[in-house]
């Protein structure tokens, strides 16, 4: 068929992994393949006209039954096997809802994205959904009305995971606007007579290396969603815990708390069972009475928080939430973090860790924590230092609406401004190392939050003089985490990359920026 006469089609398309190379175990159907020769196999599911659901739902029986409305949902999937260098490749073209057709765990999850990311114009992006790993894992799509570049939308590159991409593609076999995450998503003037052409594109551009010129970061994180591979890293979690080897997993809060309103924690059952003060991995084994943990375990038994004032469940989350873990698999990182494993590049890696263990102890001589909530510790240790003041809760009200800022929980005459927080996981984390920042670059930026601040600090600690800029070099950011841990302290590895990226912040503006644990104490 002349090229002409092809017809714009919208594909979405898939790239099978090279394990799978029957079609039987690629899709999932009842029905038989029917054999395209030279081409590959389709398949299908049956599908029947039917009222939709929302006629009868809302309007029941007000309606005349003999509207004739109905609908169908067509699904079709054409196997495709596609020699490249004496190796057979299968890709898998999805039609209508087709895509539920693959079975779990067969296709490249990141195949469609590479190929964007091979073949974009650098300078036309149109569209991302990205995953940000802050406080909490917060997804989000954006969407420009012109072409633009990456930096356009605002993208961290050590925080953000790009799921997608739409952009101009410097290549017209793919179409002009395209579009990529796990499959490629393409308007082109292909069909079933040059789709072998086509598909041949489609894995040169993925197998190409042209992204590392714009977007060398792409593979610093990436979350780990082959269902073989989250298998081996859950079974070598489990290996590691039952063998004793917890020196990297530990059982973190996995999210913001209230701490003062803390009876404590309870493994497996809400009523009954010891309370405790915090986290602890091998508490929660004890629950086990021996047994080895699993998985289902983990994603079954669930972590209470008891609220002190009502004497009852306030948060519960399934254990396998609360534990943070780094494993090692061939020559690869992995982190656990918030129920998710993502892989982490090894020089990406190298890097967050060298950094973290650059950064200064402060010297204040702050005391260990014998009580359970953290404003009970801050009124403890500004009164334990000859020159400092408690501003736990003495919130300045900045911004607009009810925006409320935290400058710091102690602050001293000498310009030590002190973050306290209990050991948590990432989120937890993330939360003190953004009020740090936050605080400190409004006492340098703003002479209005200056004015404000003036309000709530004590007359030994007022500034003199609120309209000059000050000098950051005179202060000092402390961020002080308080742990049971007797070791020297370490933190998840994404709360290491907040902590990087808000102390490389501050350094910008000046600040000295320390780190400082806490020894949490039995009373």
């Amino acid at each position: 068929m002349p090229r002409g006469s092809i017809k714009t089609n919208r594909l979405n398309v898939y790239l099978i992994k090279q394990e799978f190379q029957r079609v039987e175990d690629i899709v999932d159907s009842a029905e038989a393949p029917q054999d395209i020769p030279g081409i590959g196999q389709f398949v299908y599911d049956r599908s029947y006209p039917h009222p939709p659901d929302w006629l009868r739902a809302f309007f029941g029986s007000t309606l005349d039954g003999s509207l004739n409305i109905l609908s169908s949902s067509a699904k079709g999937v054409l196997v495709i096997p596609y020699v490249s260098a004496g190796t057979t490749v299968y890709f898998a073209l999805a039609f209508g809802t087709g895509r539920h057709l693959l079975k779990p765990g067969v296709f490249e999850e990141r195949f469609g994205l590479k190929v964007v990311l091979n073949s974009v114009n650098p300078e036309s992006f149109r569209s991302i959904s990205k995953t940000t790993l802050g406080s909490v894992a917060k997804q989000s799509r954006e969407q420009m009305s012109r072409d633009v570049t990456p930096a356009e939308f605002g993208i961290d590159i050590e925080q953000d995971l790009l799921n997608s991409i739409t952009g101009k593609t410097r290549f017209s076999v793919l179409g002009d606007m395209i579009t990529g995450k796990d499959s490629l998503s393409v308007s082109v003037k292909v069909d079933v007579t040059n789709i072998k052409d086509f598909l041949g594109t489609c894995l040169e551009r993925y197998r190409s290396r042209d992204y590392e010129t714009h977007f060398p970061w792409i593979d610093q994180v990436s979350e780990v969603r082959d269902i073989q591979k989250v298998d081996l890293l859950n079974n070598t979690l489990i290996d590691n815990i039952n063998a004793g080897r917890h020196d990297k997993i530990w059982m973190a809060v996995p999210e913001i708390i209230d701490w003062s309103d803390l009876k404590g924690f309870r493994y497996a059952q809400p009523v009954r069972g010891n309370l405790h003060d915090d986290l602890n991995l091998g508490k929660f084994l004890e629950t086990l009475h021996g047994n080895p943990a699993t998985i289902d375990i983990l994603k079954g038994q669930n972590v209470f928080m008891i609220s002190s004032s009502r004497d009852d469940v306030s948060e519960k989350w399934p254990a396998l939430k609360c534990i943070c873990a780094e494993v090692r698999v061939g020559d690869g990182l992995y982190v656990l973090n918030n129920g998710k494993w993502y892989a982490i590049a090894r020089d990406f890696s190298e890097q967050v860790v060298a950094d973290f263990t650059s950064i200064a102890s402060s010297q204040l001589a702050l005391p260990d924590c014998p009580v359970n909530d953290e404003k009970s510790y801050n009124q403890l240790a500004a009164s334990s230092l000859p020159t400092a003041c408690c501003m736990d809760q003495k919130f300045v009200m900045h911004g607009g609406g009810q925006n409320k800022v935290e400058f710091c929980d102690i602050y001293t005459a000498d310009g030590k401004m002190v973050h306290v927080k209990r050991y948590g996981a990432s989120s937890v984390l993330s939360h003190l190392f953004s009020q740090g920042l936050v605080a400190g670059e409004l006492f340098v930026a703003d002479r209005e939050f200056r004015e404000k601040l003036n309000d709530k600090l004590p007359a030994s600690h007022k500034l003199s003089d609120t309209t000059p800029r000050p000098n950051p070099a005179q202060f000092e950011v402390v961020y002080a985490i308080i742990s049971e841990s007797t070791h020297p302290l370490d933190i998840p590895f994404f709360s290491k990359v907040n902590l990087r990226n808000a102390r490389r912040r501050l350094g910008g503006f000046g600040f000295p920026v320390t780190i400082k644990k806490i020894q949490k104490v039995v009373p």
